[in-house]
Formats: C-alpha cells, structure tokens, sequence
C-alpha cells in the first residue's frame, strides 16, 4: 500500500541525473540560463514546469555565476534559490545571502537574508539588496552597513546605491560614516571611492578632531581633507566659528575661505565679525573679513559696531587684538568715532584709534593725532589723546565751546565724559551765559592760555573751567569779542561723519 502511494505521488514528476543537468539550459535575451550543477535535479509537471535543483546547484548567465543549496528555475527565465546562495559577477564582485529571486530576462537579482556585498576594496551588508547585474547596480533600501577594507571606515544608512563600474556610492536616510579620524552624518551623501571624495546634499555634520563642520551641500575629499562647499556651511575650531554661503576649508594647513554673509563669531558669543568675504587660519589663530566687513562687541548691556574695510582678529596674550583698517567708523549708543587704523584688545581693554581719529560723547568732539579709550566692566572709563588734542562743543548754533593741548586725560562717569585734564600748550575758549527772560543767553566769552588746565563738563557742555597753573585768561563780552579769538588754530566740525545709528557706521 505504501509503495502505491509512493508511486502516485511523484508519477508527475521525471528524475534525471547531474550529468544530464550539466547539458540544460533555459534560453534568454543575454544567452541561456545554464545549469553546471546540481547532485538532484526534478522535474515538476504539475505546477508551473519548474525544474527543482538540490545539492551544489551552480548556474551560470551571461558573465555571472550563481551557487545554491537549492532551487527552482521556470522556463520563463526566473530562478529561486535557497541556502548559501552567492553571486560571483567578474572576478572582482561577489554578493551572498540566504534567498534569491532572479530574471534571466532582464539581469535582475533580489537578495535577502544575511546579504553581503563583496568588491576590492569594501563589503556591503544589508537585510535585502536588488541588484542589476547588467548596470551593475546594487539598491537597498532596508538599511545597510558598508566597510572600507582600504581606510577602516564604516558607514550605515538607511537607503543605498552602489555602482559597481564606477565604484561609487550614494546614500540616502540617517547617513553616518565613521572614521578613525573623522565622523560625518548627513541626509544625503554621494561617495566615490575611487577617489575619496564624498559630495553632501542636505544638512550634513562632520567632526575631525577639534574641527566641526556643520553644512548644507558640498564636497569632502577624505584623502586630501579638503572640503569645498557651496551652500551655506559652519566651521567651529578652537573656540571660534566661520561661516558663509560659500565655504573652502583645508585641514592640512587648517585654513578657511568664506564668501558670501560671512561670519566669524568668538566662543562666548561677545565677539562676532560680518562680511561678505573671510579667511580663517587654525594654525595662528588669525582671521581676516572684508566687503562690509563689520565687527559686533558686546559691551556690559550695549554693542560697539565698527565698519572698516578689513577687518583683523589676532591672538593677544590670553585674549584677542582686533584690527579694523581703511575708512574705519564706529557706533555704540553713547559713543561714537571715525579714523583710518582702529585697533581693540581684549587683554587690556583698550580701543586705540589712529590717523585722523575723532570721537564723540554726547555733544562733545574729541579729535588728536591718537586717541586711546580705556574700557571697565564693558563701559567708557578713560579717555587718553596723544599730541594735538581738541575738544569741540557746540555752544549754540554758530559757536563753539575748545580746548586744546598736547595731551588730554579723560575721566567718563556712567559712559559721559565728566572730566578733562589738559596739559602742554592748553588753550580754551568757553562761552558764558546767563538766563535771561526765561532762556540761557551767551553773554560772554573766556579766552585762556595755561599750561594746565582741568575742564569739568555736564551733559556735554563745558560747565567749569580749573586753571591748574597762572593762566594768562581774558574774559570779552560777546560784543566786544575779536572774531579771530573765537575760533582756535585746529578747530575743525567733524559732525558730518558721526555716525547716527548702526547703519550709518557704512556712509563715507
């Protein structure tokens, strides 16, 4: 009984030997399917004329080479193959994996299960991978891990492509690539690993060392460690930060190029530098801006904005020098200047203007051959002129309150200048008034020569004048004052380059 149920049961099916497989072939558009091996082969009559391959099945089709535990092949070209299956293409690429789905007629491999990707240099892994055999093409979009046997790196994400020809890969969905020098992470990143050059498209992160890159599409060269973005990109190294729409950077020689609203901001945050071109060195900690080049200095609970056509930062000590040069001018809510060479240290707090200087404080000019401002806690704290000094305050609307000497010290109270002590050739002319009719009027003028004088101010207007030695002082009546006694040799407005406000520190 059991014998005849036996013999029913495989009566649809014909057994033919290894020797006969070795001849077979299924017919296609690329050559034939050809079976090389296989220790059972089985022929199914009853379902869709498949023939079922066990035991060291080997296929072969067009230049490609295909191991099995076991499998079915249909007339129409397909295979299915089950157990160790692996794919030789070449003698270069190699794929493995547990199942795989195959079209003879269109060179189309679906691999799942345990599968590995294997070329000279990287091997890929991935849950499931389609491959196209004729493209030499290979797509997963599971996630998948790749291995660069030649540089250690490794790299996952969630989708992929790699082309076989041209060795290159393209990686799509949490992106991150590790590197025993580098980590990057990224939305989207072509990969080439003929030359190393990766290209990012998206948000992408890379971190070398002391050096993060934040950027939205470029070009990395992994070997070379260059990189050559195109949109807009953050550098962070050492405590500072360069950024712009277009960014070139080199690790070797650690230096950066920007163009195009650039930026380079200090660590704290109290130091920040705009422009529309920039260069960054790590090595010495310099950096350079131009093309409406800006500065930004927080100052206690107010900003010093200062334009000049290039800008300077440099390592001073523990601190930083900056310097601004070329039609230089400068804005703080309370103080106010222009010159040609401008120069702040942080490690002593000074701001030092050179060439032409003037500064204004409320309604007071300041002008000498160099000026030196002191800060304290973030505000105004003393005031140094070197040679040629002048003060000028408009009186009224046609004169003008002057003091003039080889050197002035200033002292500021709560950001206003309170205080002037003038020495070496101090000459003053200060206009008197008294009230008259309910309103101020000038009604005299003091002319002084002294060697010392000491000038006291109040809301910018000269309030108390101290002859520190015998002065030789004249006091006229406004009617009766000579003209050229008004106006001391040096006396020069300067109000039409103050800047107004932050925008007015770019109007020549």
């Amino acid at each position: 009984m059991r014998s005849i149920m036996r013999a029913a049961l495989f009566m649809p099916v014909a057994i033919i030997s290894p020797a006969v497989a070795a001849q077979s072939a299924v017919s296609g558009g690329d050559g034939r399917v050809e079976i090389l091996n296989a220790d059972v082969w089985l022929y199914d009559q009853t379902a869709s004329g498949a023939q079922r391959l066990r035991g060291n099945v080997r296929f072969k089709h067009a230049e490609a080479l295909m191991r099995c535990d076991s499998a079915l092949l249909f007339a129409d070209q397909r295979v299915d193959a089950f157990g160790h299956v692996s794919i030789e293409q070449g003698d270069t690429l190699r794929a493995d994996a547990d199942l795989l789905r195959y079209n003879g007629q269109q060179r189309a491999a679906r691999l799942e299960g345990n599968v590995r990707l294997r070329d000279r240099s990287m091997e890929l892994t991935a849950p499931a991978l389609d491959y196209d055999l004729r493209g030499k093409r290979a797509v997963y979009s599971q996630g998948g891990r790749i291995v660069n046997q030649d540089d250690g790196s490794v790299l996952t994400s969630g989708t992929g492509t790699y082309l076989a020809d041209q060795r290159r890969f393209i990686f799509g969905s949490n992106v991150l690539l590790e590197h025993p020098d580098r980590r990057i992470t990224g939305d989207t990143m072509h990969y080439a690993t003929t030359t190393g050059i990766a290209a990012f498209f998206g948000p992408t992160a890379i971190t070398q060392g002391e050096t993060e890159i934040s950027t939205l599409g470029g070009t990395y060269d992994t070997r070379n460690e260059r990189a050559r973005f195109n949109r807009r990109t953050q550098v962070r190294s050492k405590g500072r930060m360069i950024e712009g729409d277009s960014l070139h950077y080199e690790r070797a020689g650690g230096i950066g190029w920007a163009w195009g609203h650039v930026a380079i901001t200090d660590s704290s945050g109290d130091l920040r530098a705009l422009g529309s071109e920039g260069r960054y060195s790590e090595r010495d900690e310099r950096s350079m801006i131009t093309g409406q080049a800006e500065l930004q200095l927080r100052m206690d609970d107010d900003t010093l904005f200062v334009h000049g056509d290039t800008l300077f930062t440099a390592p001073d000590g523990p601190g930083r020098r900056i310097t601004a040069r070329r039609s230089v001018r400068f804005f703080k809510r309370d103080l106010q200047g222009a010159c040609d060479t401008l120069l702040f240290s942080d490690a002593d707090s000074l701001i030092r203007m050179h060439h032409r200087p003037v500064l204004w404080n409320g309604a007071d000019q300041i002008t000498g051959d160099t000026i030196r401002i002191a800060l304290k806690d973030g505000k105004a704290h003393r005031l140094h002129v070197r040679g040629n000094g002048f003060l000028l305050s408009r009186a009224d609307s046609s004169r003008y309150d002057q003091v003039t000497g080889t050197v002035m010290t200033g002292y500021f109270v709560e950001n206003a200048l309170d205080r002037l002590d003038v020495e070496g050739n101090a000459r003053t002319v200060y206009f008197t008034r008294e009230e008259k009719d309910g309103a101020d009027e000038v009604f005299g003028v003091n002319r002084a020569d002294c060697s010392r004088i000491r000038v006291r101010l109040n809301e910018g207007a000269i309030s108390d004048v101290i002859f520190l030695d015998k002065p030789d002082a004249v006091l006229y009546p406004i009617d009766k004052a000579p003209t050229d006694e008004l106006l001391l040799q040096g006396a020069v407005d300067r109000s039409a380059e103050r800047p107004v406000d932050r925008a007015g520190i770019f109007i020549p």
